[in-house]
């Protein structure tokens, strides 16, 4: 049996396809996305004018709950504070890549971080 191992060009070209195929579940992912959050915020606001806390459909119920979360006025206040007192355990774990390649380049290192290489193919419609 002879199977015909498919060309770069002919992959290239399926790659194009599914892209566009993801653009356009995108596209509509975002307008449903868009029109979920209008009516979400449309029915909290309905709620909380009267009085509720939740409310039921025939398919499903809402409920409003309130959690307190982290809103950023001051980088430096924060930073200042977050040395003076340790309180690292405030901060996300997530290092800047930008940062962390500028500081290598002058540094040659940095401790706790090693560099990986992460290869990327890079993809440019024609049309």
């Amino acid at each position: 049996m002879d199977m015909k191992v498919p060309t770069v060009g002919s992959l290239i070209d399926k790659l194009e396809a599914l892209r566009e195929k993801k653009r356009d579940a995108a596209e509509k992912l975002k307008v449903a996305e868009a029109a979920y959050d209008e009516l979400q915020q449309a029915l909290i606001e309905r709620l909380q004018t009267e009085g509720m806390a939740s409310a039921s459909g025939k398919k499903a119920t809402v409920s409003l709950s309130n959690t307190v979360v982290a809103n950023m006025v001051d980088w430096d206040s924060f930073t200042a504070y977050v040395k003076k007192t340790g309180y690292f355990h405030l901060l996300q774990r997530r290092v800047s890549d930008p940062a962390f390649r500028e500081l290598l380049e002058a540094k040659g290192k940095v401790p706790g971080l090693e560099p990986f290489t992460k290869v990327k193919l890079n993809h440019r419609s024609k049309e």
